[in-house]
């Protein structure tokens, strides 16, 4: 893999990011007549051989190690801080990374690193019925309302009208 640059005939160095074979030098030494330098990471660099870097020191063409490692993206305290609101107001990272097309690591990475106060993410599934519907039909079962009545009604599960009834 090559790293190329518009202007190739005029490059005098060449970052490369896979194993140098005596191929790769014939199609380097094509495309970039004038190369003087030839850069490669660390790992690259100690599995060269040396009749590779012996041929290329007789062409007077250098290699050197370089890192070339890029900076992470960086994301805005506006962005941090809606992603921030969002799972206060109860979504989830999921939810969040969808909504704001980021990934869901970096939801997980600005959550955790919002040092104000630490966020807790409610654990588990989420409820089917929300709390308004939960109260109701509890206050429904202790007025003596008959359970099945309830469920009819409320349009629910006789077996989860006893489970909200007998948990909550």
């Amino acid at each position: 893999m090559l790293d190329k640059d518009k202007n190739k005939k005029e490059e005098e160095t060449v970052h490369i990011s896979s194993q140098l074979s005596s191929k790769m030098i014939v199609n380097l030494m094509d495309e970039y007549p004038n190369l003087k330098r030839i850069t490669c990471p660390p790992s690259i660099y100690k599995r060269i051989s040396k009749k590779y870097l012996e041929a290329l020191e007789e062409l007077e063409i250098e290699v050197e190690i370089k890192h070339n490692w890029t900076s992470r993206i960086k994301y805005s305290n506006e962005k941090k801080e809606e992603v921030i609101k969002l799972i206060k107001d109860g979504q989830t990272p999921t939810e969040v990374a969808k909504y704001l097309n980021l990934p869901v690591k970096t939801i997980y990475y600005m959550k955790n690193s919002y040092d104000k106060e630490k966020i807790k993410l409610k654990r588990g599934k989420k409820n089917k019925y929300n709390d308004a519907t939960r109260t109701r039909i509890k206050n429904l079962a202790k007025s003596g309302v008959p359970v099945k009545k309830i469920a009819k009604e409320e349009n629910i599960p006789l077996r989860t009208v006893y489970h909200i009834i007998k948990n909550n």
